[in-house]
């Protein structure tokens, strides 16, 4: 049985390594009939002008500096420095709550702190660990100069472009027990509702939006403070919940969905590169 097993997994790396297997994929179009359609190619059918066409599209896809249209990279670069700054909010808002020390007391000390330890600190990036002991590890790496722009109010806006309705649908919903007896509603003729009705009605969800159940999936009150999300507010509008969502979670799970299409347009940079020199092309 090994053997076969052994057999089996050559088999599919070698088809897997083989250049007549490598597709390229076009873009999706809709046709007469209001359906997408997305044609393929074989990458060893192509000419050298569109190998070359299909690895600069590639490159655009990773490394784009448009902040329209930014490739993955960049995106990647904006998600971790999203998860700073709703980290420096609710630092800000741990301190007020727990600590009883307002935005003002804290900048204040802060900007203290580095002009007092300008020569120690200098050529580098201090955090919040090293000027207050015993902070909450969720905490401890937080830029100092980031929680003083969130105490002076220039945090700026959240960009929620890449966070569509979709991505968030797609997280799934999972009700606490509390949230499952809130949830709990009936009919005229005293009939318990379908409780996933009940809750798309309250996201006010359209009919072509799908509500998956997942035990992994975001509470009820997660998903209705991320759908609630709205271009270009800033971070220290946003409710806690949905700084807590957003940090812990939703940019975590965007975060790894971004590295998967890093990895896909990676690979096939390689297959192009692959069938170019099998074929003696110059990419």
């Amino acid at each position: 049985m090994g053997n076969l097993e052994e057999k089996f997994r050559e088999s599919v790396n070698k088809r897997k390594s083989d250049i007549n297997n490598f597709i390229w994929k076009d873009e999706k179009k809709i046709d007469e009939n209001g359906k997408y359609k997305q044609s393929e190619r074989r990458l060893v059918d192509m000419s050298q002008i569109d190998l070359k066409k299909c690895y600069e599209h590639c490159k655009i896809m990773l490394y784009n500096q448009d902040s329209i249209n930014p490739g993955r990279y960049l995106v990647l670069e904006l998600i971790s420095d999203q998860k700073e700054r709703c980290g420096a909010e609710l630092f800000l808002r741990w301190m007020d709550q727990e600590n009883g020390i307002s935005r003002f007391t804290i900048t204040s000390a802060l900007s203290d702190f580095l002009v007092n330890n300008k020569e120690t600190l200098k050529n580098t990036k201090p955090t919040i660990d090293l000027a207050i002991d015993k902070v909450p590890d969720e905490f401890k790496k937080l830029s100092i100069n980031l929680i003083i722009d969130g105490g002076l109010d220039k945090l700026g806006a959240f960009n929620k472009k890449h966070i569509t309705r979709t991505f968030i649908l797609k997280q799934g919903i999972w009700l606490t027990s509390q949230e499952a007896k809130d949830l709990e509603e009936y009919d005229d003729d005293n009939q318990l509702k379908d409780r996933l009705e009940i809750i798309r009605e309250r996201l006010d969800l359209k009919e072509i939006e799908k509500l998956y159940i997942n035990a992994k999936g975001l509470s009820y009150s997660q998903m209705r403070s991320i759908l609630q999300l709205r271009q270009n507010r800033k971070y220290a509008d946003f409710t806690t919940i949905q700084l807590e969502t957003l940090r812990y979670r939703i940019l975590f799970d965007l975060e790894e969905s971004v590295k998967s299409h890093i990895l896909a347009w990676e690979k096939r940079m390689e297959e192009i590169e692959l069938v170019s020199e099998h074929l003696g092309y110059k990419l």
